[in-house]
């Protein structure tokens, strides 16, 4: 991504593209295409003209085209510094329209991280995944549905029956999993398909008669729709 921008000098036109792109100037690349010119006494000034081009790196490539989006929307965000994980980029943004953002469920920040994430895979042929957060909604919304699952092993290890998790996303679904998945007393599996799909928590010795339950299910979908391919988590619930 770049921008050709002008100001009354180089450095000046340099801050504003900077400004623009939402970067700082070690992640850009500049080439000046008009030094520009005082004039004498302000009379005859020509403006300097630079181009402003963003490295070829997927942290400030997922910023500056953030930054685009929110800017071209006219939103009320600042887009913050990106967090680099192993094969995850995160990156947060704040401002008052950080609810109209989220959305329902948020439906909104999804479908923008999934625009974001296309035009990721579409430049770098890694695999890197993007997350993108407002106002941290994402790691509250996080930390609450993992106590949702701890609470649920609590029940059905101390009630000896299943739990159902119900309107989780599968993004919410993976959660339960992996924090319950090194729990020895409880095992996860999903079931259902679309808006039905439910995460069961249930105690282990409970275990293979649902796997056996569910296997069953299975091949009497299959045998009803050859052609139906339906997802299958284990207990590690690596699959949503």
């Amino acid at each position: 991504m770049q921008v050709e921008v002008t100001g009354k000098t180089v450095e000046e036109a340099i801050q504003q593209a900077l400004k623009q792109l939402g970067v700082t100037r070690d992640q850009v690349e500049i080439e000046v295409l008009e030094s520009g010119t005082p004039g004498i006494f302000g009379i005859g000034a020509e403006p300097a003209k630079v181009r402003v081009t963003i490295k070829n790196s997927p942290s400030s490539f997922v910023r500056g085209l953030l930054t685009a989006i929110v800017q071209f929307a006219g939103w009320d965000l600042t887009v913050e510094e990106p967090v680099v994980r192993e094969g995850e980029i995160y990156i947060n943004m704040e401002g008052s329209d950080a609810g109209l953002i989220i959305g329902k469920r948020g439906d909104t920040l999804n479908a923008l991280q999934l625009l974001v994430q296309s035009a990721v895979a579409k430049h770098f042929p890694q695999s890197i995944r993007v997350v993108l957060d407002v106002s941290k909604y994402r790691e509250r919304r996080r930390a609450a549905i993992i106590q949702l699952a701890l609470n649920a092993a609590e029940k059905a290890r101390n009630q000896k029956r299943l739990v159902r998790l119900r309107n989780l996303t599968a993004a919410e679904r993976r959660v339960v999993h992996m924090t319950l998945q090194s729990d020895p007393t409880v095992f996860t599996l999903s079931e259902g398909e679309g808006e039905n799909r439910v995460v069961i928590v249930a105690p282990m010795e409970m275990r293979d008669r649902l796997l056996k339950r569910q296997r069953t299910s299975q091949r009497t979908s299959s045998q009803r729709n050859p052609s139906s391919q339906n997802k299958t988590e284990n207990a590690a619930g690596m699959t949503s």
